[in-house]
């Protein structure tokens, strides 16, 4: 009997671990649109979490992101900050280091490199 309890204690608690590191560390893809609201041609777009190191891929990908255009991505929602780099056809380039977006399906970034966010609800 105290052998049966051990081992039931022991896969309850493999259990509770197993459940803690899914929902702390594997958000679910959320979708979000980002726009060009900067009145200037985007080459190139980044948009990571704050913790990544390196700004991963080129949002944009071949060509350019006009005014107005807009880009339907999905982020990791165990992730609510992040940081965006936008590249103009100019050369010119601005860096945001601290994006909230919580609950937020559409952001529209202006040429500081501000946003404005819709948010969900």
């Amino acid at each position: 009997m105290i052998k049966f309890n051990f081992l039931r204690a022991f896969v309850l608690t493999a259990l509770l671990v197993a459940t803690a590191q899914t929902s702390t560390f594997a958000g679910i893809p959320e979708p979000l649109e980002i726009v060009n609201e900067t009145g200037k041609e985007i080459m190139s777009l980044y948009f990571v979490p704050v913790q990544k190191k390196s700004w991963g891929n080129d949002l944009v990908g071949s060509g350019v992101m006009n005014q107005g255009d807009r880009r339907s991505i999905s982020y990791d929602s165990a992730y609510t900050r992040y940081k965006l780099k936008i590249e103009f056809a100019d050369g010119t380039e601005v860096t945001r280091k601290d994006v909230d977006i919580l609950d937020t399906w559409r952001l529209s970034i202006k040429r500081d490199g501000s946003c404005d966010k819709n948010t969900r609800g």
